[in-house]
């Protein structure tokens, strides 16, 4: 595919949307959006839960500290870069994950949800949530999720109840800021947890099941907009970026403003999932 702002042409839109279906069907299984699940998707975490793997000895984030830490609006000084990286793990998602359940609560179609890709995002969102609990308990943290705070309850609130044609813009603006993020964690990761590869090794195949995941929703949302609306959700990053530094003040600290943005409006996302089998590949021509 391409450059995440490269417009999609008109003709190949809707070939797009019924080839990204057919992926998610073959890739997810049947969605059961009261239950949040899919049958075939749940294999890998049967997979997950009966073999689970722990870091062995000395934790490198110390529990009491990250709990106290987890629930407070900024985290304290001097905390090292694996605390600060299971922090901002543990918030990551949770902004995506209240817009799911309002937008679950207030459907704008109820009809032909099996037909409609969105249904299969949605699902995926509730995924992701139980992803990083994994990928936290790898590390020796047992962590509920928490709410956004509510700032961005507002916000959130705001793109599920606008009109499509602008919610499709800020959604993009923040699935390609997602694709950044959860990169640049897997990238952490690796630095601060290659002493224990077992480890290491199994909250990288956590991530990559979002990576492929987020690709895949860019791409979709590319299928939904115009060029116009293109420009508009790349002048439209830094605001994004904004406020996630302003709900995650830790990926500020692990990565910088300046990183985020950069990476952000490189927007070369297919790059974050190209060395996974199951991600999607959609050929043009």
């Amino acid at each position: 595919m391409s450059h995440a702002f490269t417009p999609m042409p008109p003709e190949h839109q809707a070939r797009f949307r019924g080839a990204y279906l057919s992926y998610l069907r073959a890739r997810d299984g049947v969605p059961n959006l009261a239950a949040r699940r899919f049958d075939v998707r749940e294999r890998f975490f049967a997979e997950i839960d009966a073999h689970p793997v722990r870091w062995q000895g000395k934790l490198p984030v110390d529990p009491e500290v990250f709990h106290k830490n987890h629930l407070a609006p900024a985290p304290e000084p001097g905390l090292d870069a694996a605390t600060l990286w299971a922090l901002a793990t543990a918030k990551t998602n949770r902004s995506e994950r209240f817009g799911v359940e309002l937008s679950i609560e207030n459907p704008r179609r109820q009809d032909a949800l099996l037909e409609d890709p969105h249904t299969f995002i949605q699902i995926e969102e509730f995924y992701h949530t139980r992803i990083l609990k994994d990928a936290l308990a790898t590390l020796g943290l047992d962590v509920e999720v928490s709410e956004p705070p509510a700032r961005t309850k507002l916000l959130v609130k705001l793109m599920v109840f606008m009109p499509e044609g602008l919610s499709d813009i800020a959604v993009l603006c923040g699935e390609i800021v997602g694709v950044v993020i959860f990169s640049l964690l897997l990238e952490k990761a690796r630095e601060l947890f290659a002493a224990q590869p077992a480890a290491l090794a199994r909250i990288e195949a956590l991530f990559a099941q979002i990576l492929v995941d987020e690709v895949g929703h860019v791409h979709y949302l590319r299928s939904r907009v115009s060029p116009s609306q293109l420009g508009l959700a790349r002048r439209m990053l830094p605001i994004v970026i904004g406020s996630v530094l302003s709900d995650i003040p830790e990926l500020g600290l692990l990565f910088g403003r300046e990183e985020l943005v950069r990476r952000a409006e490189e927007a070369d996302v297919d790059a974050a999932a190209s060395a996974y089998a199951d991600r999607l590949v959609f050929e043009a021509a």
